[in-house]
Order: structure tokens, then sequence, then C-alpha cells
């Protein structure tokens, strides 16, 4: 089991999160999801054997909710060592 959380872009009000709740739990392998407005963001619990980012992500696009794109921690060089990697 893991979690995702997907940092929704542009507007996002009750009925986009119902929208994209029930669009998100309509994917197998996807057992939870909670909906945030402030920050808006969606936090998905599943399976990472069965469903993907990328699916989520697209999955979303097709019900018109845009999520940001899932940022690199060491993108930059630096690393704080939390991770140890």
């Amino acid at each position: 089991m893991k979690t995702e959380t997907l940092n929704v872009l542009g507007p996002f009000n009750a009925e986009a999160g119902q929208r994209a709740s029930a669009t998100l739990k309509a994917i197998a392998g996807v057992h939870d999801v909670a909906v945030a407005d402030s920050p808006a963001c969606l936090q998905v619990s599943l399976d990472e054997n069965t469903a993907t980012r990328a699916q989520l992500v697209a999955a979303l696009a097709a019900a018109g909710v845009l999520v940001e794109e899932k940022k690199n921690p060491h993108a930059s060089g630096s690393c704080c060592g939390g991770c140890g990697s």
C-alpha cells in the first residue's frame, strides 16, 4: 500500500473534488481518496503494483482536473539526507 499526493492546479471546488474522487476510485488498485481544499490536493491510497501515478494523473486530466508534476527531491542537486539516498 502506498499513498500518493496529487496537488491540484487551477480552481477546485466541492463538485470538482467529488468528480476527482469518483474518477480515482474507479481505477483498479485505488483503495481510498481523501480530498483537501487548502491547499487543493488529493491523497490517494493505492496498491502500487496495480495502479500508477501516471494512471491517476491521466484519469484526472480526462475528468478535467489537472495536477502538478511530481517533483524530484534531488532535481536541484541538493540533498538533505532525510531519504537516505
